[in-house]
């Protein structure tokens, strides 16, 4: 990465200055956009890669958008964390509510409400002015994910020097002017797999230098027996992680064991670990077991059937890399162009469509136990060979040879 750096990157101790923009930052948050952030973050001042600065807000719940943390500047293991206020004076609560409805229900909106929506968001005026101040500072500013005030308006304070890393999905706010001109008018786009950048396309989205990267793994491993042993929790398993939410597509996966369980009496439960409480899935063989710490998140995985990953708005799953590196399968939607390409390069799941498949795909794993064993460990190989952080390292450092090229 020498090779990159400018007489201008000297002065700072011979290291390539980078900015990642994050809507929230945090070793606690749930969320894939935030974890990638951190963890590419944190490997490349590791590595001695760049220094890096993460600009984000004093937001910790998107829920809400209040300003719990204190502005300023801290660290965390060992990455530089300004904080700006979110500034809620300018904002429309009621009108820009009708327009989110509106848009979620029939992705319908004069291009005028849709530079509205976005005006809409939430902002930080101070970060905006922070980007501006320090253009010469950072070299090259990240934004993550696409769909946050903090990406549309950060991201064109200097488009010559704005990467978008979208984490991009089949939604209505996918298909507005604002994104598409977004992600065309900055220096490049970071992909995180290739059926992302193919859906981007698919939009009539042409942003300029794309280049797809990935996230980054350690090589872990989890530990059936010591789960079972912590929860007392013997029976059978499948297990959804994540948010309970109906965007995640839990709804279906609910109602297709709930079916499953009256077709196949027997122990199988679904093990939900997340963010779930306990009154929104009511029936015995559904468990929630709440946030794990990520020392024993791995045992979870390992103690499992198989994950069953029910989501269509994906850009890479990273619950996905995790079940596989404790050795675990996979059951993805056919129709998640994402989950079922990792599914196809891994040979490490089964994918399904409408409730017969799904059955069929579920006595499979569930009755088989060779067949779990064979694709969990597909799956891990594929992990530990496509998304190590080395492997991953170099994809990005290429990824900066060309963003940071004259041409």
């Amino acid at each position: 990465m020498n090779a990159l750096m400018s007489e201008k990157e000297d002065c700072f101790g011979g290291q390539l200055r980078l900015a990642f923009v994050v809507p929230r930052y945090g070793d606690t948050l749930v969320g894939g956009a935030e974890t990638f952030a951190r963890h590419l973050a944190e490997q490349l001042v590791a590595h001695g890669l760049a220094r890096v600065t993460v600009l984000t807000t004093c937001v910790n719940d998107l829920g809400t958008w209040r300003n719990e943390l204190p502005p300023g500047k801290s660290y965390l293991n060992g990455v530089e964390v300004l904080r700006f206020p979110v500034a809620h004076l300018y904002r429309n609560p009621t009108r820009s509510s009708q327009l989110q409805r509106r848009l979620v229900q029939s992705g319908v909106l004069r291009v005028t409400e849709q530079f509205e929506w976005v005006e809409y968001l939430h902002h930080s005026p101070e970060l905006y002015w922070h980007l501006q101040q320090n253009r010469h500072v950072y070299r090259l500013a990240f934004f993550i994910p696409y769909l946050y005030g903090t990406s549309y308006y950060g991201s064109m304070v200097n488009p010559s020097q704005s990467i978008l890393w979208p984490c991009l999905h089949d939604e209505p706010m996918a298909y507005l002017a604002p994104t598409r001109r977004m992600l065309q008018a900055c220096r490049g786009v970071l992909f995180n797999c290739p059926p992302e950048q193919e859906l981007a396309q698919r939009l009539g989205i042409r942003p300029p230098r794309p280049y797809v990267v990935g996230g980054g793994f350690d090589d872990r491993r989890g530990d059936a027996a010591r789960f079972r042993e912590r929860q007392q929790f013997f029976d059978p398993f499948v297990l959804y992680a994540g948010r309970w939410e109906l965007a995640k597509g839990v709804g279906e996966l609910a109602t297709f064991f709930v079916e499953y369980k009256k077709r196949r009496p027997g122990p199988l439960k679904l093990v939900v670990m997340g963010n779930c409480d306990a009154s929104t899935v009511a029936h015995p063989d559904i468990i929630p077991i709440g946030f794990q710490p990520e020392a024993e998140k791995l045992d979870v995985y390992a103690a499992a059937d198989a994950l069953i990953q029910p989501s269509l708005m994906e850009s890479f799953s990273i619950v996905l890399m995790e079940a596989w590196l404790a050795g675990a399968p996979v059951i993805v939607p056919r129709h998640c162009s994402v989950t079922s390409y990792h599914v196809q390069q891994s040979r490490g799941g089964l994918v399904y469509h409408e409730f017969e498949e799904f059955m069929t795909v579920l006595d499979k794993l569930s009755g088989d136990a060779a067949a779990r064993q064979s694709m969990g460990q597909s799956g891990r190989a594929y992990v530990l060979r496509e998304y190590n952080w080395g492997t991953v390292l170099e994809r990005f450092r290429r990824a900066l040879e060309t963003w940071l090229s004259p041409s």
